[in-house]
């Protein structure tokens, strides 16, 4: 367990805090910069919406000129030319709109002609016609500029759910943070504050005379050294109360035996004479009696029938441990067309290979190659999941992928061949890069050819693509025959 100590673990919740403000900052300047984007849209509208004011009020005025030329009934040359002022400022005004408005373009080029062809042969009915072409003109910029307003009070609105929206992601993450590092802050004092509360009950106990069972260990840091450090005060302590109580004890047994002794040579003393009166009597009678015979019953017979149940049960203490073993993770020389076979038969149970054709053609007599049984059916089953997802959707020709072995000059080679989508030269590229993948992400982590060839290269083969866009892909994998020497 890594200790972590009480200045790191204030580190770390520093660290976090600022990582979170920082997210927070993040968040809302993403949210200000979509505000400024609105902002910019908004002022484009504004100039958008006033430029096509003017436009509006040029052809307005241009259309009571025409107007007043019809209502005369006289045409005038100074007519026209007043005309071709008006409708200059028209089109001058509506260069600036080309980008705002271009479909403007088709009905100011009508306008165009119609002015031209009054220059060339000013006729009243030519006045009329302009005119007819400028409401026109005028009736599209104001369906244009009802539009521009609709857009801009839009903007208008999403300025305002943005502002709101930066507001209530301000005050949700702050009180979210806040709460969230106020709970933990709380709950880590609150853990300290106990088991010092902890350690001061004990240390008190321990002087006390406690020796009870040691304080369990809950933290790796400062306080958990503490708790360390009381409970190997309290085994020394016990170490030592056990020491004294010996030596008590072999005082108390030392002053015993000298009293007995003192007694015990007291009452010998006074013992002594009668004793020895005793002791002849004895003796006279061992010289007066007779030996008797030895005694049958009182031999001693040794218990031979122990050493043989202790051989019983010495002989009784093995058993069979090994029932089942893993394979072994060291490369070693394998069947490739075996794997192969068991390999195959066990893919097919994946719904992906539902109604594709797996094709087998393995050469018999090529050699066993060198590598790790578990690495290269993982090679395997990478190779021909993959071929299954690239015949995914293919309905133009019956999927097929085509698995075969050949012997060759260093080993054998392997080819899995689908005739699938394939792929074009810029995803080939980068095919055995890690984590590039062209599938979704919930599907693939873009591991598996990288894997693959991560796998073989550490036993000295190598794996290689060919592909075509709507023909297939053909995947190549060389195995050696023997380990590759450094």
């Amino acid at each position: 367990m890594v200790k972590l100590r009480l200045r790191t673990k204030a580190i770390i919740v520093f660290a976090l805090l600022m990582i979170y403000l920082s997210s927070i900052g993040i968040a809302l300047t993403n949210e200000r910069q979509k505000l400024a984007h609105i902002t910019l849209e908004l002022e484009k509208a504004y100039r958008t919406e006033q430029a096509l004011d003017r436009v509006s009020w040029t052809i307005a005025h241009s259309i009571l000129r025409l107007q007043a030329i019809l209502y005369k009934g006289v045409i005038i040359p100074a007519h026209t030319e007043d005309a071709m002022l008006d409708f200059q400022l028209v089109f001058s005004s509506l260069v600036a709109l080309r980008e705002e408005a271009p479909t403007l373009g088709a009905q100011a080029h009508n306008v165009s002609l119609d002015l031209s062809a009054l220059r060339e042969a000013p006729t009243m009915g030519g006045f009329l016609k302009l005119r007819d072409e400028a409401q026109r003109l005028d009736a599209q910029v104001q369906l244009i500029n009802n539009d521009v307003e609709t857009h801009r009070k839009a903007l208008r609105d999403a300025y305002t759910r943005g502002n709101d929206r930066i507001s209530l992601i301000a005050m949700t993450m702050i009180l979210s943070g806040a709460l969230a590092f106020g709970t933990i802050i709380t709950i880590f004092f609150n853990r300290m504050a106990r088991d010092i509360r902890t350690l001061e009950r004990r240390a008190s106990a321990i002087v006390s005379g406690y020796r009870g069972p040691q304080l369990k260990v809950t933290r790796h840091d400062e306080v958990g050294d503490l708790m360390g450090a009381i409970n190997e005060m309290q085994v020394a302590l016990r170490q030592r109360d056990e020491s004294l109580e010996l030596a008590r004890e072999e005082q108390f047994h030392r002053e015993k035996m000298a009293a007995i002794g003192s007694l015990a040579a007291a009452v010998a003393h006074e013992i002594n004479n009668p004793i020895a009166a005793i002791a002849g009597i004895a003796r006279s009678m061992s010289a007066a009696g007779k030996a008797s015979g030895p005694n049958a019953e009182n031999e001693d017979f040794g218990p031979e029938a122990i050493l043989a149940n202790i051989q019983r049960v010495a002989g009784i203490s093995r058993q069979i441990s090994e029932l089942t073993a893993p394979r072994s993770p060291d490369p070693g020389l394998l069947d490739v067309n075996e794997l192969l076979r068991q390999t195959c038969r066990f893919v097919k149970f994946d719904k992906r290979l539902q109604g594709i054709e797996l094709a087998l053609d393995l050469d018999s007599s090529i050699p066993a190659v060198y590598a790790v049984a578990d690495h290269l059916s993982q090679v395997l089953l990478n190779l021909l999941l993959n071929a299954a997802d690239a015949l995914e959707g293919v309905d133009d020709r019956a999927p097929k992928i085509a698995v075969t072995t050949r012997a060759c000059q260093d080993g054998v080679v392997m080819t899995v061949q689908d005739n699938g989508r394939g792929m074009d030269s810029a995803v080939l590229e980068h095919a055995f890069e890690q984590f590039f993948s062209t599938k979704p992400s919930n599907r693939a982590r873009g591991l598996g050819l990288f894997l693959c060839k991560a796998l073989l290269e550490a036993v000295g083969g190598r794996i290689g693509l060919e592909s075509t866009i709507d023909v297939g892909t053909t995947a190549t994998v060389v195995l050696l025959t023997r380990p590759v020497t450094s």
